[in-house]
C-alpha cells in the first residue's frame, strides 16, 4: 500500500511541475533579461546631490558618520527604507543627536519623492531641538516648498538660514547659489 502512495504523490507532483512549465511555456518570457528594478539615474543623482548637502550641514563631527555614512551609501543607490533603518538604530544609542533626526528627514524626504509628509516633518522638528543651528530642517523644507511651487516661500527660508551661515560653512556657496538660480527664475517672466 505504501508503494501506491509513493507513486501517487510522484504523480502529483510531475502533475504540477508540468503544469507549471506549460503556464511558463505560455506566459513567461524567457528571453528577456532576469535583473532587479533599478531607480532612475536622475533620482539617483538628485538623491546624491541632496545627502552631500545634508552631510555639509551635520554639527555632530563624527558622533553620527557611524550611521549616516552607511546610511547615505543605501539612499544612493535607492534603499531608503534600509538607509531609515540604519539611522533608527542609530537613534536608539543616541536619540538626541541632531544629525542623525536630520539625516532621517532628508530619507524620509527622498522616500516621498520630495514630499515633506508628516514623519520627516517630525524628524526635522526633532533635529531643531537637539541641534538648534543645524541648517538641513529649514533647507529641506524651503526645498518641500519649492516643489510645491511655492518659490517664495522657500526663498524667504533660503534667505533666512544664509544669514545664520558662517563664512566657512561646506553649504555656504551651494545654498548662495541656488538663491541666486531661484531669484533668476522668479525674475523670467
Amino acid at each position: 500500500m505504501n508503494g501506491w502512495l509513493v507513486a501517487l504523490l510522484l504523480f502529483a507532483i510531475t502533475f504540477a511541475l508540468v503544469l507549471a512549465l506549460a503556464g511558463y511555456a505560455t506566459q513567461g518570457h524567457p528571453e528577456l533579461a532576469a535583473k532587479p528594478a533599478q531607480p532612475i539615474q536622475a533620482q539617483l543623482d538628485a538623491a546624491d546631490a541632496l545627502l552631500a548637502m545634508r552631510a555639509d550641514m551635520d554639527q555632530s563631527f563624527g558622533q553620527a558618520k557611524k550611521w549616516l555614512v552607511p546610511a547615505d551609501s543605501f539612499a544612493r543607490s535607492g534603499d531608503y527604507r534600509l538607509a531609515a533603518a540604519f539611522i533608527q538604530s542609530g537613534l536608539k544609542k543616541q536619540p538626541k543627536n541632531g544629525d542623525l533626526w536630520a539625516g532621517l528627514g532628508v530619507v524620509l524626504m527622498l522616500a516621498s519623492d520630495g514630499e515633506l509628509s508628516e514623519p520627516a516633518k517630525l524628524a526635522f522638528d526633532r533635529a531643531r531641538i537637539y541641534a538648534p543651528r543645524n541648517a538641513a530642517p529649514v533647507y529641506f523644507e524651503g526645498l518641500s516648498d519649492l516643489f510645491k511651487g511655492k518659490p517664495l516661500v522657500a526663498l524667504q527660508k533660503w534667505e533666512g538660514l544664509l544669514k545664520t551661515a558662517s563664512a566657512s560653512a561646506k553649504w555656504r556657496k551651494p545654498l548662495e547659489s541656488q538663491i541666486g538660480g531661484l531669484k533668476q527664475m522668479l525674475s523670467t517672466p
